[in-house]
């Protein structure tokens, strides 16, 4: 591996005797390149509980008809696990297919199934606030254009659990090669696009993940795009900003996530096959909750509507 001697490595151990002392050795400095875990602390709210969707199939662009914005609940009937959220000029925007919890979400479909998830949820927001002529056709391509970067980065992460749920030992995966858009990169070097680049002890040194300078190229196409869509205006109204910010930073957050869970299968032998656990086992860390995950209620001023 590359320098990675002065890293803060953080993260909560796995379960089985073999696995109990990862806890303490990922807490250890390692290098320098973009491994580090960005701690989201306070920033990822309680939004959260229950907005990650079964669906995690990737789909990207798009364009709709505008017509005029409508409040309340309006059209068919919630359907069980959807939500539909009033945003504050008293546009309705629904959200189907988000009852599975993030845990859930990466164990089942993986972290890279999850990003899918985050990603086609923002691209389906963007959607409806077109048809509802809440937002122009402009500020329409900016949000499907961060969503397009999530989906490009949940690709990424594909590619390193491919080759970790096809490694014999954790040897074998650290020597191996992944494929990312037709090219083949090292461990180090496709790691190296993902995460944020932050060599300092403290945890909270990645205060704002949306906003931090360390991050790795990817990860800060991210962040200029979320950017472009508050600077175009895409996101004036503040409960749909809390949404689209929440969603963003659980993308940013498993993104980071997955590269911590390649260095603890690389650099202290955790099996390959435990690359979802080793996510998860770090997610308390991450405060990762849902959009009104209680059902009907208020969160951080999302009012939300159940089925």
């Amino acid at each position: 591996m590359s320098n990675r001697s002065a890293k803060t490595r953080l993260g909560r151990p796995l379960a089985g005797n073999a696995l109990s002392e990862y806890g303490l050795i990922a807490a250890i400095v390692l290098g320098a390149s973009c491994v580090a875990l960005a701690n989201l602390g306070d920033n990822v709210s309680t939004l959260f509980k229950n907005m990650l969707g079964s669906k995690p199939a990737q789909t990207t662009g798009g364009t709709s008809t505008p017509s005029s914005p409508t409040g309340g609940v309006t059209g068919a009937p919630l359907q069980p696990g959807e939500i539909q959220i009033t945003l504050s000029n008293g546009t309705t925007i629904r959200l189907p297919d988000h009852p599975q919890d993030l845990s859930t979400s990466i164990l089942t479909a993986g972290a890279n199934g999850t990003t899918h998830s985050l990603a086609n949820t923002l691209k389906s927001i963007a959607q409806q606030l077109l048809e509802k002529g809440a937002i122009s056709q402009s500020e329409f391509n900016t949000l499907i254009a961060l969503s397009n970067q999530g989906h490009r980065i949940a690709e990424i992460q594909k590619a390193i659990e491919t080759v970790a749920l096809n490694s014999r030992r954790p040897s074998e995966f650290s020597a191996s090669m992944f494929e990312f858009n037709g090219k083949f990169y090292t461990l180090d070097g496709i790691t190296s696009l993902i995460g944020y680049d932050n060599a300092s002890m403290d945890p909270n040194a990645v205060t704002d993940p949306l906003t931090d300078p360390t991050a790795c190229p990817e990860i800060a196409a991210f962040q200029k795009l979320f950017a472009s869509a508050e600077r175009t205006g895409a996101l004036n109204d503040p409960v749909l900003r809390n949404v689209v910010q929440i969603l963003s930073e659980q993308i940013l957050s498993v993104s980071d996530l997955t590269n911590i869970a390649a260095y603890n299968i690389a650099d202290y032998n955790a099996p390959t096959s435990s690359m979802a656990e080793n996510i998860i086992s770090n997610l308390t860390d991450y405060k990762a909750e849902g959009i009104c995950g209680a059902g009907n209620g208020v969160d951080s001023g999302v009012q939300c509507a159940a089925g």
